[in-house]
């Protein structure tokens, strides 16, 4: 056999890979590593235990009888991995999931038992029925520590003005002590002092996250009923002035 165009080559072996030979097989790296491993099943085969973790992450993407990569979702043909990378990516695949995304939470909603509809109800009424003035009360905060033990702790006074009266003349502010994984997504856990009284602005100050002193002195010694152990220790409402305190110690 003639070798003399075949440069660079060993006799039994293939010549040097030409250029188009190098850019097929450069694509068929990129398509190896986009598909990490995976297999696309074919439309007209049944879901096996193999394909389920497939499905999960792409759930839209099969074959179809000739081998093309086929999008479901958006009823598009694909020649390679690399277009379907640019298609899973682009504006088109994303709005018909926005699409699909509210189709399937009107099902999850119908979904819903009657039990919970029932409570949604009652809360959404009782947030219309909350009144808000839109005034922010004035108030202060400091640190303190505790003379006999040595802890640290925060005081706050609360200022209310010229507040409506309430229909059974008993209202008051309440406190409590919310962490911030409660209303919002954060991941850091932070606590926070929540004081509400209607129809006032509710205050929100960030506090330590530190464990709290409930069987320090009580800062309330009224006696005064209330609707936690904080409130009716660490709390004192001064209803002739409309001004609340507040006062607690941190563990050391």
């Amino acid at each position: 056999m003639d070798y003399q165009n075949r440069a660079g080559s060993k006799k039994g072996s293939g010549g040097i890979a030409s250029s188009s030979q190098e850019n097929l097989h450069r694509r068929k790296q990129v398509e190896d590593l986009l598909k990490d491993g995976e297999e696309v099943p074919y439309s007209f085969q049944g879901i096996s235990k193999e394909d389920e973790e497939l499905s999960k992450k792409n759930p839209y993407i099969y074959k179809n009888h000739a081998g093309r990569l086929v999008c479901k979702l958006c009823n598009t043909i694909h020649m390679s991995w690399t277009s379907v990378e640019r298609h899973l990516e682009g504006k088109k695949h994303g709005l018909n999931l926005i699409r699909r995304g509210g189709t399937t939470s009107s099902q999850q909603q119908d979904a819903v038992s009657p039990e919970e509809l029932k409570f949604k109800k009652t809360v959404e009424q009782l947030r219309s029925q909350i009144k808000d003035n839109g005034i922010v009360p004035n108030y202060q905060v400091a640190k303190v520590r505790d003379p006999t033990t040595n802890s640290r702790g925060i005081a706050m006074r609360v200022i209310y003005t010229n507040p409506e009266p309430s229909e059974d003349g008993g209202d008051r502010p309440y406190v409590r002590i919310m962490s911030s994984l409660e209303f919002t997504r954060e991941e850091s856990d932070k606590k926070y002092l929540i004081i509400a009284f209607e129809p006032f602005k509710a205050i929100a100050i960030e506090i330590p996250n530190e464990e709290i002193l409930t069987n320090s002195a009580a800062f309330n010694t009224s006696g005064a009923k209330s609707v936690d152990d904080f409130n009716s220790k660490f709390t004192y409402w001064d209803e002739d002035n409309q001004t609340l305190y507040v006062q607690f110690f941190f563990k050391d």
